[in-house]
């Protein structure tokens, strides 16, 4: 009887072990299936559950005129199916303080001279945890002063969030140069997320020469020349992200990422960027 008990006695606790664990599974699932729901964990890349979780959206406007090849990146189907809502372009005519508040992930393209008003706005939304995309030469001159060169013209200007140094005050300086170059893009940092699953590429593109990184930032590619047996060509800065000063977080590209795109790489590349861009700090 005293073994019958003890034995009946163990299985009653094995019981009442299994039947404690199960709420608290339940409750596990359950707060998985709410953060999935609310994307603070992404469920869109595991088979079956993508079609309960789709990816979260980014909302992405470029304030200027956005290249024709990157209207069609970011209208994309596989763009859009990752969660890239394209807004298109946006007059700096109407960008003031709020405008771009709704925006994920702000690109300043196409436009050489921009409005003050409109460069604090951006300037102010990205310190504020916003994210931005620079190409080239955008917004490195402003309306009222044409002798003026550069992101970092007045207080609280752009240069406060970009990671690069172009340009200045004075008419000595010499402008950005922009030019076609053939080379190869060599990345950098390769454990980077804006690099999953993309390696060195054959890179032909319109690139602009930027003065230099700022200490605020991460260098993760540069584009090398000489690769194509062009030994006296100038390796130049490719991509350079900023760090560490604001919640938001700037991503600057010497050329049109959109350009590259026809290679599968380069595609990846930059729908890697927005989705780090989605979730990264400082």
């Amino acid at each position: 009887m005293k073994r019958g008990q003890a034995y009946g006695g163990g299985a009653a606790s094995g019981g009442s072990f299994q039947e404690s664990a199960i709420p608290i599974i339940l409750i596990a699932i359950l707060a998985i299936f709410v953060a999935g729901k609310f994307g603070i964990i992404d469920m869109s890349g595991v088979p079956v559950l993508n079609s309960i979780f789709p990816a979260p959206k980014i909302t992405v406007g470029v304030v200027g005129r956005a290249s024709q090849d990157m209207k069609n990146l970011l209208a994309s189907e596989d763009f859009r199916v990752a969660g890239v809502m394209y807004a298109g372009d946006i007059d700096q005519k109407v960008v003031y303080p709020g405008t771009l508040n709704n925006f994920d992930v702000i690109i300043l393209q196409g436009d050489s001279v921009c409005d003050r008003t409109a460069r604090k706005a951006v300037a102010d939304r990205v310190k504020a945890g916003g994210k931005l995309i620079v190409v080239q030469d955008a917004c490195t001159r402003v309306s009222d002063d044409r002798a003026a060169y550069g992101w970092d013209i007045g207080i609280g200007s752009l240069g406060d969030v970009i990671p690069v140094v172009g340009g200045g005050v004075t008419k000595e300086l010499e402008v950005l140069q922009t030019a076609p170059v053939d080379g190869k893009l060599k990345i950098i940092d390769g454990e980077h997320p804006v690099f999953n699953g993309v390696k060195n590429f054959g890179f032909h593109s319109t690139v602009t020469a930027i003065t230099i990184p700022k200490p605020n930032s991460n260098i993760l590619a540069f584009i090398d020349a000489s690769s194509i047996g062009k030994t006296t060509a100038p390796s130049l800065f490719a991509i350079v992200e900023s760090k560490g000063l604001f919640s938001g977080k700037t991503m600057y590209f010497a050329f049109d990422p959109a350009t590259v795109a026809q290679q599968g790489t380069g595609r990846n590349m930059f729908l890697n960027t927005l989705l780090y861009l989605r979730g990264a700090k400082g």
